[in-house]
Order: structure tokens, then C-alpha cells, then sequence
């Protein structure tokens, strides 16, 4: 896809630097064990200038390191910080429920611990959400990750907002915002999705009327896993992940996956395996390799062949 004029944030949608024409902003952080990167991505934050009111709402979803710890470290440094725990710790999309509960403003910002915002992020984005109830960050990969990493996989959401498993646009987790009304209209994330609770929300959002418009100007930098084995582990529960959404939204025209895709997608598997000597062979193979194994793993536990 990727998208249309109607789809993206142009100058004339954001036009004011009046803080009172401003929203009241929340940032929300759903982490675990992140302690050795959520102290960058707060610094990006505390670099905003944002001129209205504005919290960051960073929620420790189960972590036993020193996640919280970094937080904290932050009191004075980020506006109406707030680091809370959810009493039962779950999937991702529980931790940014608790968050949303818990923050206050008009708009919401959506992060993850290992990213940076580009300069005026969070300006661009609640200008953005000012006309539009759902929208995507431009997306960057190549300020923290090594050629090799960033070779292993198309690029997201770097022109425009991307269409998933063949069904429709969706913004990624990490570089996404919602109005609270909006949020609020379609129930917030779905905390029984282990994975992928962005494209479930998007495609929601989308059926209530709030299709994910794609605001250029706010730059988020995205950040890869590095290692075989971290790569890997992400791609297995993005494939299990993808299990969960079929289930849900097959009665809604999700397409399945045919036996000649499969095929094709061993295939591909094959000819990559010869590449594992090199460190972006290897990453790519990781990459096939984890989604495969999660597709399979999703297929049994859900009783939903998607392969």
C-alpha cells in the first residue's frame, strides 16, 4: 500500500505553534526489562519541546531489572512523570491499557523503550491528532541498526502507512498515536493478543472511523534487534502473533495463507540458508526461520491453520 493524500498529515493540517491550540499530551511507555535502553529513549523525550501540557506515563509491565529504576532517574527531567506497574503483569497491550488508564491527556503517544524521537515529535503528532483520531510516524532505521540488520526485512512505514497479512494499513506500535476519544470508542488494545495488538487496533480504529493517517514530519528512530537469537525470538512471537489476528478477523475478510505461499516461503527459506555465514545471512535467516516457527506454534495452540 501504501497511501493516498488523504493519508498523510500535509503542512495545512498543522499549522499552529499556540500552545493553548495545543492538546494535553500523554506519552506512554509499556516495558519490560528495558533498563539498558529506556534511558535513551527518555532522553529523546526530555529534549521535546512541547508547549502544552504534557506526562509521561512510563509502565514497568513485570520487569526484574532495574527498568523502574531508570525511570525514576528521570523525576524532574520529564513532565508529570508517572512509572507505574500493572498488580498483574501480561502481554504488551495489558501494560499499555494500564498505561492509558492511568494518564490524563486529550492525546496519546505511543512508544517503545529502545527508540528515539526525531525533534519535534510529539509537536507534529498532537498537531496531527488535532484533525485525525489515529496516526503513524515516518519511521527511520537507519540511525541505530547496522547495515546488516536493517538488510534482513523491507522497510516499514517509512513512506507511508504498510498493509498486513494482506488485509489492511496498520501503524506500528512504536510510532503510533490515538485520540482518547477514539481509543476509547474502540476499547483500547485487546490484552488477549500476545502479539500484534498495533494491527488489531489500527484495523479497529479503521471500522469505527478513524482509518491511521501518516504524519511525515514526526520522525521516529527504530531500533532492531542486533543478535541471531534476539531476532529470531522477536519474528517467532510476531508469527504467533499473526495466528491470534486471523482468528479474529477471518469473519472480517483476513485473508488466509494458501499452500502455494507456503511453499514459496520455504523456498525462500532454502536459498537463504547458505548466507548464514555472513552477519546479515544470518539475521535474515532469523527472521524467516522465527516467523515460520511461530506460525506453526500459533497454528496448533489456536486451532487456526496459517502457515
Amino acid at each position: 500500500m501504501t497511501t493516498t493524500a488523504a493519508d498523510t498529515v500535509t503542512a495545512a493540517d498543522t499549522v499552529t505553534d499556540d500552545a493553548a491550540a495545543l492538546p494535553r499530551l500523554s506519552v506512554i511507555i509499556s516495558c519490560r526489562n528495558s533498563a539498558t535502553t529506556l534511558a535513551q529513549t527518555l532522553e529523546s523525550i526530555a529534549a521535546q519541546a512541547y508547549l502544552g501540557w504534557w506526562e509521561v506515563v512510563v509502565v514497568d509491565n513485570g520487569s526484574t531489572d532495574r527498568t523502574a529504576d531508570v525511570a525514576r532517574g528521570f523525576t524532574g527531567r520529564l513532565p508529570n512523570l508517572q512509572v507505574v506497574r500493572p498488580p498483574d503483569p501480561g502481554h504488551q497491550a495489558h501494560g499499555v491499557n494500564h498505561g492509558i488508564a492511568h494518564s490524563s491527556g486529550a492525546v496519546i503517544v505511543f512508544l517503545d523503550s529502545d527508540d528515539i524521537v526525531g525533534p519535534d515529535y510529539l509537536i507534529h503528532m498532537a498537531r496531527a491528532m488535532t484533525k485525525h483520531g489515529f496516526v503513524g510516524a515516518r519511521v527511520d532505521v537507519d540511525r541505530l541498526n547496522p547495515p546488516a540488520v536493517r538488510a534482513r526485512r523491507r522497510m516499514l512505514q517509512g513512506a507511508g502507512i504498510d498493509t498486513y497479512c494482506g488485509f489492511l494499513p496498520a501503524a506500528i506500535g512504536a510510532a503510533m498515536g490515538g485520540r482518547r476519544d477514539a481509543i476509547d470508542a474502540v476499547g483500547g488494545m485487546d490484552p488477549e493478543l500476545p502479539t500484534q495488538h498495533d494491527l488489531d487496533v489500527s484495523w479497529r480504529m479503521a471500522a469505527k472511523g478513524y482509518p491511521t493517517v501518516f504524519v511525515p514530519d514526526a520522525v521516529l528512530h527504530y531500533r532492531y534487534r542486533v543478535t541471531a537469537r534476539d531476532i529470531f525470538r522477536q519474528e517467532r512471537g510476531y508469527g504467533f502473533g499473526e495466528v491470534a489476528l486471523y482468528r479474529k478477523f477471518r469473519a472480517d475478510g483476513m485473508p488466509g495463507r494458501s499452500l502455494p505461499q507456503f511453499v514459496a516461503f520455504l523456498a525462500r527459506l532454502a536459498l537463504a540458508l547458505p548466507g548464514i555465514r555472513t552477519a546479515q545471512g544470518r539475521a535474515r535467516v532469523a527472521t524467516m526461520a522465527g516467523m515460520l516457527l511461530g506460525r506453526i506454534e500459533g497454528s496448533i495452540s489456536y486451532r487456526q491453520l496459517y502457515l
